[in-house]
């Protein structure tokens, strides 16, 4: 069941810009998996402005983590309401994690015997 957009609840959506904000301090300060924390919460409540999306690709694509950018992309792409070009951006980040997982060598299984 999709989580319920913020916009409906003033006090959840100030929440999710206090922790955005906070977010931005502790990267400031090389907290990085903190602020991480607080922008998945933002996008795990289909926040919809492009803050914490645009954090959180930048993050994962830096980490090679692929999967988390698609997902986080696709997201963005739902929830985020923004002009053409932000949107395009998304799109561009997801595509070019869809091919970069799809270059990553998959393990072959281990022989027996």
């Amino acid at each position: 069941m999709p989580a319920t957009p913020p916009g409906d609840d003033p006090n959840e959506t100030m929440a999710l810009v206090r922790g955005y904000l906070k977010g931005q301090n502790l990267e400031q300060i090389g907290r990085v998996d903190d602020a991480v924390e607080l922008y998945e919460a933002a996008v795990e409540k289909s926040f919809d402005s492009t803050g914490p999306y645009d954090r959180l690709i930048h993050i994962y694509a830096d980490s090679a983590r692929h999967e988390d950018v698609i997902r986080v992309a696709e997201s963005a792409i739902r929830n985020v309401h923004t002009h053409d070009a932000k949107r395009a951006w998304y799109e561009r980040m997801r595509g070019a994690a869809q091919e970069a997982l799809a270059k990553v060598p998959r393990a072959a299984p281990r022989k027996r015997g």
